[in-house]
């Protein structure tokens, strides 16, 4: 049985694990970002709380999300579908090629997380602990403590550790995005200078991010996008339930 369950961990671990590095071409193109740092400007700890208390009031909604592992080599690391009713439930559908093709993970009203195979694997499902590991993205991230509210209440927290926001004065146009977007920058001392860690883009009509980009050393670390946002949908609770 304790084999078995050896055997059912590691299978469970290859399906929520990201994309080998190298499987796929980064599509992206963000030349348009070199200039950005004189345009990012004015104090961003408006735009931080407000973006925050904006996705804190939503009851619920979905959005589709790639996320962009820059090191050692760019790919595509992982894509899925975000689900998040308030006060906590969370449902992931993972979006992928082979196996890990619709993989759940859900956080239920109950408390438990819990994941599920895709189609050809859907009779394995297991309970995980919230810090568990295998919930980790390849940016750091728990997928489960991945919500809108908590991202930007992590940023406030960045803010109240030390770290500095800075902002555009007004939304800027970019070529890769369909409407102007505010930028919100983050950066922490190092060594006596100011080091970015986190650039956001975000829709200045909903507040809600349309692109994150973090950044380790300087340099670009991952990109996650944020597409196809639908708020208030009415979702309800067996939805978020295996």
């Amino acid at each position: 049985m304790q084999f078995l369950s050896c055997i059912i961990l590691a299978i469970f671990a290859l399906l929520l694990s990201g994309t080998a590095p190298g499987n796929c071409a980064v599509p992206l193109d963000l030349s348009g970002d070199d200039g950005l740092a004189q345009q990012v400007t004015s104090d961003g700890r408006k735009l931080a709380d407000q973006a925050y208390k904006t996705t804190s009031d939503l009851k619920d909604y979905k959005f589709e999300s790639t996320l962009y592992m820059y090191k050692p080599e760019p790919h595509e690391s992982g894509a899925g579908t975000y689900f998040f009713k308030r006060p906590n439930l969370v449902r992931l559908q993972i979006k992928s090629h082979g196996i890990k093709d619709g993989t759940v993970v859900v956080r239920q009203a109950d408390g438990r997380i819990r994941v599920a195979g895709g189609p050809k694997l859907r009779f394995l499902k297991m309970n995980l602990a919230e810090d568990s590991r295998m919930l980790q993205a390849p940016n750091g991230y728990n997928v489960i403590k991945s919500d809108l509210a908590s991202l930007f209440a992590e940023v406030n927290a960045e803010l109240a550790a030390g770290s500095k926001a800075k902002a555009t004065a007004a939304p800027v146009p970019l070529d890769r995005f369909k409407q102007n977007v505010a930028i919100l920058q983050l950066t922490k001392p190092n060594n006596g200078e100011e080091q970015l860690t986190d650039r956001i883009f975000i829709n200045p009509q909903t507040y809600t991010p349309v692109e994150w980009d973090l950044f380790r050393n300087g340099d670009r670390y991952s990109v996650t996008l944020f597409e196809n946002l639908d708020t208030n949908l009415g979702l309800q609770d067996d939805q978020f339930k295996l």
